[in-house]
């Protein structure tokens, strides 16, 4: 969607206004027609929208509000890109299958100290696709108390395999960000 600071308001117009329209009718935000005017029915949405998001509900799309829009309409948004060899390397993963790579992460996990929650979720997003979701929150860490992996699996020819892994962080408090991203704490 959008990669550079535009400010878009009531009464702008153009491709930018198209793109965030788009991005809020997939979010169920906007019922209107996608026409790339910001008129009082985009303005609604994207209040309603901020309102969702703890933002500042005022109607204009600004840094913030774009990146929210852009993390709720592509799931990669925000994640750092691990490798994805040094992933299965690293976690020790020999199963194929998005269960068993689920339970082989959350076996994994059993003798850290410090955690306080854990939680995996598998989804199967569209045919022959599924998504791994690992969460760990109080880790034995002194910047970063959570941390979360996306494991992105697809098949081919009834072979299940890892295509893409990202990573975001959730750091202590005072050092550095409280929500989901992919920064390293400090």
């Amino acid at each position: 969607m959008n990669s550079i600071s535009i400010l878009l308001q009531e009464g702008s117009q153009g491709t930018e206004v198209t793109k965030l329209q788009e991005g809020l009718k997939k979010l169920n935000f906007y019922p209107g027609i996608i026409d790339g005017i910001f008129g009082s029915k985009t303005k609604q949405a994207v209040i309603n929208f901020q309102k969702s998001q703890q933002l500042v509900p005022d109607g204009i799309v600004g840094d913030k509000t774009w990146a929210k829009v852009n993390a709720a309409n592509n799931p990669r948004f925000n994640f750092q890109v691990v490798n994805v060899q040094e992933f299965i390397s690293s976690e020790r993963i020999t199963a194929t299958n998005p269960k068993a790579v689920a339970a082989q992460l959350f076996r994994g996990l059993e003798d850290e100290e410090g955690r306080s929650y854990e939680e995996i979720s598998i989804t199967y997003s569209k045919e022959g696709t599924s998504v791994i979701l690992y969460t760990r929150i109080g880790l034995a860490d002194d910047s970063a108390r959570a941390l979360r992996h996306r494991v992105e699996l697809k098949r081919n020819q009834n072979k299940w395999g890892i295509i893409w892994v990202g990573r975001q962080f959730q750091c202590q408090p005072g050092r550095g960000h409280q929500e989901w991203s992919g920064i390293i704490c400090s």
